[in-house]
């Protein structure tokens, strides 16, 4: 069955009452990116390399599908780096329905990214993505849960997860050491962002190599994996094979079977 791509619906961004974080400046804000990320670049100072023959090198645009398979709706937000083009239509903050699916196609030389939550907040689970010159338009793609995690983000290119973790962290037990202000299960701020090595925080441990845990954190590098151009992410995805398999989250998380492991944590 073909799939029919709605954008976001565009809504007024609002930020919890006491927060640290205020909504978004768009299309530029700060956060941080993984290093080594596909935003991780150095100012270009040559002219673009030509185009190879992946089909994804030769387009002028990179096209990513997001599904929100969550069970509700979702704030969704975007970035692009200063000196970046935007994201083609310069989308603002909007929301996904449940079960909605949204695409954003991206021109050459962007760099930037994709922010999911359950608030808006610049410390959402987000989708790093390059499509630049300095890699010879390959596109560049990661989840990071540097600055925070809202929502577990998985990234498919050709059918494949590459890169994400649907762990949904905050059903594994483990306590998080910040909250936002605006409730329980919302956002988990990262005390790992200014760490560049790590190791993850023990809340973000389980996903640790495959969605960036901290700024080092390079497991989740997809760069490479995407050059057919055919990039999915959603909410509730399949697992990357770089994610903890049923043994091993076993281990870590003191559960002694596979039944006692809660819905949609493996």
């Amino acid at each position: 069955m073909a799939l029919t791509f709605a954008p976001a619906v565009a809504i007024r961004p609002h930020t919890p009452r006491g927060s640290p974080h205020p909504s978004p400046t768009f299309p530029v804000f700060t956060y941080r990116p993984a290093v080594g990320g596909p935003l991780d670049l150095p100012e270009r100072t040559e002219a673009p390399h030509p185009a190879n023959s992946a089909s994804a090198m030769n387009a002028p645009f990179l096209t990513v599908k997001v599904y929100n398979d969550f069970g509700q709706r979702l704030p969704i937000s975007y970035n692009s780096n200063r000196g970046s083009p935007t994201i083609v239509g310069n989308p603002g903050p909007g929301t996904l329905a449940i079960a909605q699916n949204t695409a954003i196609a991206v021109p050459r030389d962007f760099a930037g990214a994709i922010f999911i939550g359950q608030t808006y907040d610049p410390a959402n689970s987000k989708i790093e993505l390059s499509f630049n010159a300095p890699q010879g338009y390959r596109p560049g793609l990661d989840v990071s849960y540097v600055d925070g995690y809202s929502v577990p983000i998985v990234c498919s290119c050709s059918g494949v997860p590459v890169t994400g973790c649907n762990i949904p962290l905050f059903r594994t037990g483990r306590t998080c050491p910040r909250q936002s202000p605006g409730g329980d299960g919302l956002l988990c701020y990262n005390p790992k962002m200014n760490v560049p090595d790590g190791p993850a925080d023990p809340f973000f441990q389980p996903c640790q190599g495959a969605a960036f845990t901290y700024p080092n954190d390079h497991g989740a590098n997809a760069f490479g994996k995407c050059d057919g151009g055919d990039i999915q992410c959603c909410t509730n995805c399949p697992r990357p094979s770089l994610q903890l398999d049923t043994g091993d989250l076993l281990e870590m998380s003191g559960y002694t079977n596979e039944t006692e492991i809660p819905a949609g944590l493996i």
